[in-house]
């Protein structure tokens, strides 16, 4: 073997083991929830304010983080939610709902990320919701925080209108209360790396 040709393996072995090194700092890392995470669905009704809370949300997100658990991007990430795990405490109000969003047909409520920008601990995220069997195209952001065992906090809210999932409000009491077109739905999440 020539010096020169030498020169030329040890170059390229020395760029392949830095390249390494720069992707070794940003891994992908596969995460999920945890017991502790919740979405819940609220809202307004003639009569009183309303809220509807799951703990069976499955989230399941691809992050690329550094040394530090800090993220850089978001890969992906998949939300599925049983549509009738959402309870509200009352089991009147929980049957108007779940007649009103079909459940014996359409038993799911998902979210599937189409795009994402991570800037500071924000997150961005464009993505399809499906609910009652209709997708919709919407834009939701997510505060997140690194916890001291590298898992991610994560929680935010964004307001949608029944109609646009043609929805139609639910009433009760033979219709002498109904409730409002608009709702907020809320998440609160920890992911923690798959595996853990």
């Amino acid at each position: 073997m020539t010096f020169q040709r030498t020169i030329q393996l040890f170059s390229l072995t020395t760029a392949y083991s830095i390249l390494l090194c720069i992707e070794s700092g940003k891994a992908q890392t596969l995460y999920q929830q945890t017991g502790d995470s919740q979405l819940t669905i609220s809202g307004t009704s003639t009569l009183h304010e309303w809220t509807m809370t799951s703990k069976e949300g499955k989230y399941q997100a691809n992050f690329e983080v550094d040394e530090k658990g800090m993220p850089s991007k978001l890969n992906s990430l998949v939300l599925k939610v049983r549509s009738e795990s959402l309870k509200s405490g009352h089991t009147g109000m929980d049957k108007n709902a779940y007649s009103t969003l079909n459940t014996d047909v359409y038993k799911t409520i998902t979210f599937n990320l189409a795009s994402a920008t991570i800037v500071s601990t924000k997150i961005q995220c464009e993505g399809s919701l499906t609910v009652a069997g209709v997708t919709k195209r919407i834009s939701v952001d997510a505060i997140f925080k690194v916890l001291p065992d590298k898992s991610l906090q994560c929680s935010g809210s964004k307001k949608i209108s029944m109609s646009d999932f043609e929805i139609e409000a639910p009433s009760f009491m033979f219709g002498t209360v109904k409730t409002g077109n608009e709702m907020t739905v809320s998440f609160k999440v920890i992911l923690v790396p798959a595996g853990k």
